[in-house]
Parts: C-alpha cells; structure tokens; sequence
C-alpha cells in the first residue's frame, strides 16, 4: 500500500518537471534562436516478487511477478530543428539554417550559439550585444580570407579607409570576331613613309606632287630635305606673290627653316604666306632601310625589301624586268626607269621571280580631313575614313579602352586596339588567325614595334604609355595558343606589358633623375576567336582611395565592404561550428552552449564547408510549437492529476486499515 503512494508522488515529481519544461518552452516562444525541449519518462525498478520459470516436463513456463516503484526522467531533450526566419532588415543580423552554431569568444571561454542578432561596437568588434561576445571568424587580408588559419574576433571599423593601389594586371576576356572585314584595298591618303622626304629623293623621273595655294605643282627637286610633321608656307623676300610660270618657290616651316622647292611652271599665282600640302603618294627612298623594310608582293609571294635604289612613285605601275632566282636584287621598271629592290633573305629556287611580274608595294596610308582614304573590305563594303592609318591584308583596329590607377589613384583611360593580321596571296587577301595589340589606332603596326599613347595631368605634367606590339595566336577552333612549344606559334596568351612614364604615375626609379614608371601586364588568356560580335572586353586591378560606406553579409557568411570608391572588398567570412551530437551541449544562458562530454569536439569551417546556410538580415525564430505545448500541457495537467488521486485513494486506505482496530 505504500509502493502505490511512493509512485504516486513520483509521478507528480516527474510530471512537475514536465511541466516545469513545457513552461520554459513557451516562456521561450519569442526568444531568438531557442531550441525547445522535451520530457521523456521511463518506468523505476520494479519489485520481483517471484521469477520465471521455464517449461518443464508436464508443466508449462510461468512469467515473473513484479511490482513497480514509480517512474522517473529518463530524459529531457534539446529539440534542435530549425527554427522560422524572420526578416529583420537590420545588415548586421545572421539566421543560421542547418546543423551548425555559430562561434563566440570571451577571454579564453568559448560559447556556441543560434541567436544572430550581432552588431558592431564602438571600436568595430562584430559582437553579440547582449553579452558582449565576439563573433569568431577569419579576417581578410586586401580581399582574400585564408579560412584554413585560425578563427579569431570580427573587427571592420566603421570609415575604414582603403587606399589608392595602382594597376597592376589588365585581363581580356570575351570573343574578337573571326569574320570581322579585312581591308582589301586603299586608295587616297598620304604614304605612312612619307614622314620625311630627303632632297635626293625627288627627281624629274620621280616628282612629288604638291598643292601651294589652291595651285597644284610638281616637283623636281628640293634643295634640304623635307620634315612632313612641320607646316610650311610661302615666303618671298619682297612679300609679294610668286607670277604666274614660276618655277622656284620659297618655304620656311615653323621654327624658320628654309626650303626652296623646284616645279614645272606653276599655272597661276601663288599668294606670300600660302601653306603646302602633299597630294600625291610616293615611297621615299630613304625611308626603306633594314630597320624598317619594305614588303613588297610579287605573283602571290611576299618579299621583304631593306633598300630601293630610287622613290617608287605609287601611281605607276611595278613590273620585274629581268627574271631572277638567285643573289638579292630584283629589279623592276615602273614605266620610265628600272629600280632596284634590295630582298632579305637571298632569292632561292623557290622564291624565284620572273620577269613581267607585277609587283606591288604593300604600304599603309594615313587619313585625314585633307587627305581622306578609301578603304575596300572584304564583305564588298567601302568606308571612307578621315583618320587613322589602313594598310591591305589587316582589318581596321577593334578599338577597346582600358581603366589603369595610378599610384595616387587617379585614373586614366587607356586606349587598346586589337588589329587582326592577313596576308595577300595570289590577291587575295587571307586571314591568318593573328592579331596585333597596339596602342595605335595604325593597321600597319608591326609585332614588336613600340607604339605610345600620350596623356596630360591634371597637374599639367605629361605621362607616356608605351607598349611594344603583341602578337596573339588562335587555333582554327577559336581557341587562343597557350603553352605551345613550337617556335612558329609562341604562347603569346600572357606576358604583354604597357609602361607608364613621367607625370604622377608609377612609383620613383631606383636612380636619381629618373622618371617614375608603372609596368602593366596584360593577359589575353581568357580571349575567344568566333564567328559572331566583337564582344572584347578589359578589366584591370588597382583602385582609388576610398572610405567603407557600408557593409553586406551573403549566405556563406562574408562580410563584404562596400567603399566610396567603388571597391567591394571581403572584409572578413563568420565561422560555423559543428557537433556530431548537438542536443549534448550544455546550456549555459543568454541562448549559449558550451561543449560537455556527450556533445563531441566543435568542427570550425565555412557555412557553405558544413553545408548550413546564413540568411543576412534575419533572424530564427523560436522552433517552440505552441500548439504542440498547449496540448502536452493539458496532458501532463491530466497525468498530474491522475498520480495525485493515487496519493489521495492510497491514504483513504491506510485509514480504512487503521479504523479496523477501533
């Protein structure tokens, strides 16, 4: 009779405790991040008041007879599912969804939680407020977080400055048209070789034609060389204009130097002070050397010529005169007079030439408003252009512009222009899967030739960009050429590099005297050659100063500076810890947990490494079902009941037995 009261005030005991549980749940219902829990009971020892026994002979096994004590706890259990995400809007709140917590740190205590109501402090310690914890992670370092190092505290001060870096690395990516027009022919314009025409490069046979004045004149002869790049204009001793019939004019360029020209009789009149400009074509013969050859295509076949003998007038027609297979002379007549061409390397059986050939310079032309070219692409389409310089067998220069910082973090725009290769066979102009990079608008720019770019400061000093011309290689699947060993196909996928000099530009040279410079590499690797748009496009490192405006978490839980000068930089990525036995931490308050023995040792990695997911600007709510609790609530309220009428029958019957003395 007293076993019934002992188990009847375990029960109320046990559903006391229940019920102190179901209560914490629901006092807990809007708590962040908290995990309910639950109460689960086991029956006590049980008094044996005989054994089983079993089956023998004519008789068959009986079952043991116990008595049972009571019951007891046999557990009550951290619920860990996740809990509803709330919206918050507030950037510096983490929910974290999935089996992880994150990790928190006071002096050498380590804590582990789900609330992630975080904010920064005064000093930009990532903390939670609440208790002042720091919020453990890994901080990075110009943009890079190591995550492989220790974990440690959260700090991004707010105003954070960033400060200027220079360009170190331009990368292109996207596609360069293989079908983009390729000019197959050019007329009007000037000679690019015509930049300086020595006194022994006009004669009679081979005149210069001139406009003086709005009177068109040939000349025969100059008495000093001429500096193209200089403007000249008539000048007479008596200031009054040259008559009609003369044929010695007078010029004086800029800086006062003099220059008398020698022309067939003029047709009219010529103004004191009328200017000069050149309106025909010719090759001088001085501007063809070893240094800057000429090449000249004879029957499909390109020959590259170091020396002329005499200017080639380009309006006359070039025929070889004599056959030739061997030694390094070919010689051509244009008409009027034989012209020997100077060809590297020796003609050889085949390269043999024979007479009657034509053959045809291959020579660029300058545009201008004066001079304007006419330029026959490949898709039968005419353009006519008023500046730039066009060449036949290359394309027009793809134009692309690229962003460099200098080292105080101005920027400057820096023009690229990507000019495809061709080469002209049998005429016809064929495309060779190449493309030149300059910093030129110049179809005519050769691999390995410096090209330059001029730009002035806001300072009003003078910086130069100089970039020796590339040559980039695709295969015929529009792939580019890395990492070939042939040496007819270099791997020129990389290793390009722009140079900036003078102005604020760069950091010092290591000599006194000597300009600053800035080296770019450039980096094709990224590059396509397909049929389509020119899609081409360069980005580059390297930045302005700036100040931290504000900051972004992403759902691996990197904190991302957003700075006043466009930067976006990861400023840091929040650890996750991982149990193998969550619901054994050990609570210790404030919505914390510490390890104990049955909760295993903390694994510390990225959400994304654990597989859990961080919503920024959020927060979980309490998984506390308040239906789920209301209705063990009136079960334990049930249960409850039920022990205490055992109690109170128990003690009526002790009275009963006790009344039978009386």
């Amino acid at each position: 009779m007293m076993r019934s009261l002992f188990s009847g005030v375990s029960g109320l005991k046990n559903h006391q405790t229940r019920m102190d549980v179901i209560g914490n749940n629901i006092s807990n219902v809007n708590t962040t991040g908290f995990k309910s829990s639950r109460v689960t009971f086991v029956d006590m020892l049980s008094q044996t008041q005989t054994g089983a026994s079993a089956p023998k002979g004519n008789i068959g096994g009986t079952n043991p007879k116990q008595i049972g004590l009571g019951s007891s706890v046999g557990s009550i259990d951290l619920m860990f599912q996740d809990g509803s995400v709330q919206s918050t809007g507030k950037n510096t709140d983490l929910c974290l969804s999935g089996n992880g917590l994150f990790v928190m740190k006071r002096g050498n205590e380590t804590f582990y939680t789900r609330d992630g109501a975080f904010e920064f402090d005064a000093e930009g310690n990532y903390v939670l407020p609440g208790s002042g914890l720091f919020v453990q992670g890994w901080m990075g370092k110009d943009g890079t977080i190591d995550t492989t190092t220790q974990v440690g505290n959260i700090t991004v001060a707010a105003g954070k400055s960033m400060p200027a870096n220079a360009t170190s690395q331009v990368t292109y990516a996207n596609n360069l048209n293989s079908d983009i027009p390729m000019v197959t022919g050019v007329t009007g314009g000037v000679n690019t070789r015509m930049t300086t025409i020595a006194k022994d490069d006009i004669s009679a046979t081979i005149p210069l034609k001139v406009t003086i004045g709005g009177v068109e004149c040939t000349v025969t002869a100059i008495d000093n060389d001429l500096d193209l790049s200089k403007a000249y204009k008539v000048v007479t001793t008596d200031g009054n204009p040259l008559p009609s019939g003369s044929q010695s004019i007078p010029l004086e360029d800029e800086d006062g130097n003099k220059l008398t020209l020698t022309v067939t009789a003029t047709t009219a009149a010529i103004p004191n002070g009328s200017g000069m400009s050149i309106t025909s074509n010719i090759i001088p013969k001085s501007s063809v050397t070893t240094a800057d050859p000429l090449t000249v295509t004879i029957d499909g076949k390109n020959y590259t010529v170091t020396e002329i003998g005499s200017s080639i007038d380009l309006t006359k027609s070039l025929t070889v005169k004599t056959a030739a297979d061997s030694g390094n002379t070919i010689t051509v007549n244009d008409g009027t007079s034989d012209i020997a061409l100077t060809v590297t390397p020796d003609l050889t059986a085949d390269t043999a030439v024979a007479a009657d050939a034509v053959a045809k310079p291959v020579t660029a032309s300058i545009a201008s408003t004066e001079n304007p070219v006419t330029l026959t692409l490949s898709d039968g389409t005419t353009i006519v252009q008023t500046s730039g310089t066009y060449q036949v067998g290359n394309s027009m220069p793809v134009t692309t512009t690229i962003t460099v910082y200098d080292s105080l973090g101005a920027t400057h725009e820096i023009p690229v222009y990507f000019i495809r290769e061709g080469e002209v066979k049998d005429g016809v102009v064929n495309s060779i899967d190449k493309w030149l990079v300059s910093l030129e608008p110049d179809a005519s720019v050769k691999k390995g030739e410096a090209t330059t770019f001029e730009f002035v400061e806001d300072n009003g000093t003078k910086t130069t960009v100089t970039l020796n011309v590339a040559e980039i290689q695709f295969t015929s699947s529009g792939k580019i050429v890395t990492n070939s060993t042939s040496a007819d196909v270099p791997d020129t996928s990389k290793g390009t590099t722009l140079v900036f000099t003078g102005g604020s530009i760069g950091t010092p040279g290591t000599e006194p005297g000597l300009p600053e410079t800035q080296s770019v590499n450039i980096d094709f690797s990224a590059l396509t050659q397909f049929s389509g748009n020119n899609t081409i496009n360069g980005t580059s490192n390297g930045n302005a100063a700036g100040t931290l405006k504000e900051i972004q978490i992403d759902s691996s839980g990197v904190i991302t500076g957003v700075y006043t000068n466009g930067v976006r930089q990861a400023e840091a990525q929040v650890a996750v810890a991982q149990f193998t036995n969550a619901t054994g931490l050990t609570k210790t308050g404030n919505s914390l947990y510490q390890e104990s023995n049955n909760s295993g040792t903390a694994n510390i990695k990225t959400a994304s490494d654990l597989g859990v997911t961080i919503t920024p600007s959020a927060l979980e709510m309490s998984n506390v079902d308040v239906a789920n609790e209301f209705a063990d609530m009136i079960v334990t309220q049930r249960g409850f009941q039920s022990n205490s009428k055992i109690v109170t029958v128990g003690d009526e019957m002790l009275e009963t037995v006790i009344n039978m003395k009386r």
